[in-house]
């Protein structure tokens, strides 16, 4: 193995080198019985001693085998620890992510009723500049549209507290940004609902 892979696994490597020693050795053993004589007592005795090496070599090598074994259910164990903190971020993402388009989508509806109100109150403006247009008319349609527009800022006040709350600081500003739009232009609308009726006022 490399100097980089031993150092990204030293356990693994110390696992794997202990089995590789004890497996050459478990192999000359076998050897040496295989091919060892058996026609006097010395070899009988040297064959009996031969065994029991063989006896300790299998048991260090089984000892061995699951120390490898530990290194390797470790690694699965964080394996499936990092896979279950993965799987719960993911889902807590699809949460993020529901919420996120929810904000958005009351967010785009309020920009629709916006761009409603600045139609309309571009009309009324364009009514004022031609054809002589009765006040009480011009009055009653401001007021419509002033109410719209109280309801409109209310929706976008209730959407930036509630993006805050989830902790999208965007859409939060965003709405925030759009209620002090129509609150400017409720001013307006209001200002001149009084010009043309001082007594509304």
């Amino acid at each position: 193995m490399s100097k980089r892979q031993q150092s990204e696994s030293p356990e693994l490597v110390a696992a794997a080198a202990a089995i590789e020693e004890e497996l050459r050795r478990f192999e000359s053993l076998a050897q040496e019985i295989r091919t060892g004589p058996l026609r006097a007592q010395k070899h009988l005795e040297k064959m009996g001693h031969l065994l029991n090496s063989v006896a300790d070599c299998d048991e260090r090598l089984v000892a061995h085998m699951r120390s490898l074994l530990g290194v390797l259910n470790g690694w699965r164990d964080r394996q499936q620890a990092l896979a279950a903190e993965v799987n719960s971020r993911a889902q807590e993402l699809q949460a993020r992510t529901r919420v996120y388009q929810s904000l958005m989508e009351r967010f785009a509806g309020l920009g629709q009723e916006a761009g409603s109100l600045s139609a309309t109150m571009q009309g009324l403006a364009g009514r004022t500049q031609g054809e002589p247009v009765k006040p009480e008319e011009l009055i009653s349609s401001l007021q419509g549209v002033n109410e719209r527009m109280a309801r409109v800022a209310e929706s976008a006040q209730t959407l930036a507290n509630d993006a805050r709350e989830q902790d999208f600081v965007d859409i939060s500003r965003d709405a925030e940004s759009l209620r002090q739009q129509l609150l400017a232009a409720l001013n307006r609308a209001n200002l001149l609902q009084q010009k043309l009726h001082p007594a509304n006022a």
